[in-house]
């Protein structure tokens, strides 16, 4: 049996296991995201990763350091579209957890305005200036040079799509159409594959012909994830983005800490570079070529797991729900360290067939070894690390991101390299990547324990002040924390005005529905809650989870409901119900031919209630019921 109750209110009694938070939806939410998440990710860097493997097994080692050299291009490519595409989502799942379609609108079109002028300014400025950037990046003469100033000019003249296919596909994620981003990855893949090998084995172009090849397979993901707009499920509507340009700000600080990863990322790229032709040789820059594609598989699933996280965390950040905040941090933990540390452990036996792959052999191939392996041991904290960036970025903490994101990215790696690598050689530089996260997450630690203690000394002054002039508790995070609770960091106005809250979980089928509104019943009377809104909100319960189960979850595999009550200062009283089946809004169902004594509580919330909103995210239906104390 539970209890359930607040300061100055009885306990209520309520039923095993009915009153807990409903994790399951969020599993089952963040679970069906993740893939989607992790293929947008690696969409950035896909397609250079397939350009290393198709150029070491047809062009040489030579090419290969050459695509390498240019990496940090690409990465300014993936920087910019990675600071909007962060921030714009981030931002308008907030506004979708506030309910507010107008916003999401606004940042939508800002945003893609955003995207295309700063792709085509790259296209353009890359293709003008590919020699002069191949020398800029350390490739000064030779055949290094040429191979890499051609493989600039042709991969340049895709910046554009590049920087355009993150943001559209981070939006169609939002908007319930996760499964087409899969769809345009798999097409970008096949016709790069099907071009590199037409432009190289058939035209003969080299890799100005690759770099081409790369360019136009991403135009061809870009008009795939276009169809969702023309479509009848698109929700997001384009409109004037010149009166809400004053919102792109916004974006960019709230993408800012991506962004800074990805410049932090080519800064720790060119600086390697330069270190291992000093201390190595050209093999160890081509081992570092191959190295950043394993690393950009690798980052799809780290930095997946985060964008998965950002989604979710925004929606519950804008509902100010500090529970489900905290169930998606354990469910992003676990699920990316189970597939972190498998990857870790497959990667790590099976390095030479790795790199084997990308053609590389000789010194190249012993050099690569020994990279794969170091870099591999990094890839469970480097998970750590971006989920926290991620959930900072969504909880608008720009700061701590930002601090995160370059000490993870590079800042502590290239410190750890300079000091080692004239000793140690390159095997300097393969460290550096496990010391850099390791420093990184440890610092985390250290300071959200410290913020904390001092946070709890300051809170405490204030609620003993606050009881005393208002008679009511003060409003306080959790006393017994855990180290994920120090982390969290939310701003000491979150859920300030709320007085008492309680979750229920609803399993499909009637009998727990009924249990779940008698629940709902026996907990607004132990809040005090007024006759007429203690009797409606359990019957609206009632109904609206038994529609659901009876026609809602025909097509789903796992059903599940979720309810939750809060209670705020003022008397407001709030109902949250959310589900997984079918779209449905109650609020749109007929009632003017159905019997005049069936869906009382739907017809009682349509008549004197402050608000009744329905939206699909995600793909959950979410009600929201408000009634006010004078209901």
């Amino acid at each position: 049996m539970g209890m359930v109750g607040n300061a100055g209110a009885p306990p209520v009694v309520i039923q095993s296991g009915a009153a807990t938070e409903n994790n399951s939806l969020i599993k089952r939410t963040f679970g069906k995201y993740l893939a989607m998440s992790i293929l947008i990710t690696l969409s950035a860097t896909l397609g250079m990763m397939i350009d290393n493997v198709i150029a070491g097994n047809l062009l040489g080692s030579g090419a290969v350091a050459a695509i390498g050299m240019s990496l940090s291009v690409f990465m300014l490519f993936s920087g910019c579209a990675g600071i909007i595409e962060t921030g714009a989502v981030a931002l308008c799942a907030r506004a979708l957890g506030n309910r507010d379609a107008q916003r999401v609108n606004a940042l939508f079109s800002v945003s893609l305005l955003a995207a295309l002028c700063a792709g085509v300014v790259l296209s353009v400025g890359g293709v003008v200036a590919a020699d002069a950037l191949a020398t800029l990046l350390g490739a000064t003469t030779g055949q290094l040079h040429a191979d890499t100033a051609a493989y600039l000019s042709g991969i340049c003249m895709g910046a554009f799509a590049i920087v355009l296919l993150q943001l559209l596909m981070g939006f169609t994620r939002l908007d319930n159409a996760p499964q087409l981003g899969m769809v345009a990855i798999i097409g970008m893949s096949v016709c790069d594959v099907a071009f590199n090998l037409v432009a190289v084995c058939v035209l003969g172009l080299g890799l100005w012909g690759m770099g081409a090849a790369t360019a136009l397979a991403y135009c061809v993901a870009v008009a795939i994830c276009c169809t969702h707009f023309a479509s009848k499920r698109n929700t997001l509507r384009l409109v004037n983005p010149l009166p809400h340009l004053g919102k792109l700000s916004s974006v960019l600080k709230v993408g800012l800490p991506g962004s800074l990863t990805r410049v932090t990322v080519m800064l720790r790229t060119f600086t390697f570079n330069w270190l291992l032709l000093v201390v190595a040789s050209g093999a160890a820059v081509a081992a570092l070529s191959m190295l950043s594609s394993v690393n950009s598989f690798a980052s799809s699933v780290t930095i997946g797991v985060g964008q998965t996280a950002t989604l979710l965390c925004g929606i519950f950040f804008g509902e100010e729900d500090r529970a489900a905040l905290k169930a998606t941090l354990r469910t992003g933990l676990r699920m990316g360290l189970m597939l972190s540390c498998a990857l870790c452990a497959a990667v790590f036996v099976f390095a030479p067939q790795v790199v084997g792959l990308f053609g590389l052999d000789g010194e190249a191939a012993a050099f690569g070894v020994v990279a794969v392996r170091a870099f591999m041991l990094c890839v469970p904290i480097d998970l750590i690390n971006q989920l926290f960036v991620s959930y900072y970025q969504s909880t608008g903490n720009v700061r701590a991101a930002s601090a995160i994101a370059v000490g993870q990215s590079g800042l502590f790696a290239v410190l750890f390299a300079l000091c080692t690598v004239w000793t140690w050689g390159a095997v300097g530089v393969w460290m550096s990547f496990l010391v850099g996260e390791a420093i990184t997450l440890a610092l985390q630690v250290v300071v959200a324990c410290v913020l904390w203690k001092r946070r709890r000394a300051k809170a405490g002054s204030v609620d003993v002040a606050s009881t005393l002039a208002t008679g009511l508790p003060a409003p306080a995070g959790p006393v017994r924390a855990s180290l994920l609770d120090k982390m969290m960091y939310l701003p000491e106005t979150f859920q300030v005005d709320w007085l008492a809250d309680q979750a229920f979980s609803c399993k499909p089928n009637i009998e727990s529905v009924v249990e779940c509104s008698r629940n709902v019943a026996a907990w607004c009377q132990a809040q005090g809650i007024d006759g007429r809104r203690a009797y409606l909100i359990p019957l609206a319960v009632e109904e609206m989870a038994s529609n659901a189960v009876e026609h809602g979850f025909a097509k789903t595999k796992h059903p599940a409901i979720d309810v939750k009550l809060i209670l705020k200062r003022d008397g407001t009283l709030m109902l949250r119900m959310r589900d997984n089946g079918a779209p449905f809004n109650p609020m749109d169902l007929d009632l003017s031919a159905a019997d005049p004594y069936s869906a009382v509580g739907i017809r009682m919330l349509r008549q004197g209630v402050r608000g009744v909103e329905y939206q699909n995210t995600v793909g959950l239906n979410n009600v929201v019921v408000t009634l006010s104390a004078s209901a």
